[in-house]
């Protein structure tokens, strides 16, 4: 059995322009998390403000959601993003 390596911070480096070129057409402009740069965003950007919200789901879908997200190499917060905009979409 392999067991997947986690990207380094530098192989994302290295790969963000293939990688957000891809999310954008698949998930549109807006995804955020992994795909962004760390920092400020430059001066003049526009950014869509952000704003906390609570989500009630049960411990089972919480816990393969949380494992899907491991696997995958990204946070619970932004496969949850990614499972709204999935659905949104329909």
């Amino acid at each position: 059995m392999t067991t997947r390596k986690r990207p380094t911070p530098a192989d994302l480096e290295a790969n963000f322009d293939k990688e957000s070129a891809w999310a954008e057409q698949n998930y549109g402009p807006q995804v955020l998390g992994r795909l962004t740069r760390p920092g400020r965003p430059p001066k003049g950007a526009s950014i869509e403000p952000t704003q906390p919200h609570s989500l009630r789901v049960q411990e089972s879908i919480w816990q393969a959601l949380a494992a899907k997200a491991k696997v995958a190499g990204i946070t619970v917060n932004q496969a949850a993003q990614i499972a709204l905009i999935e659905w949104a979409k329909r």
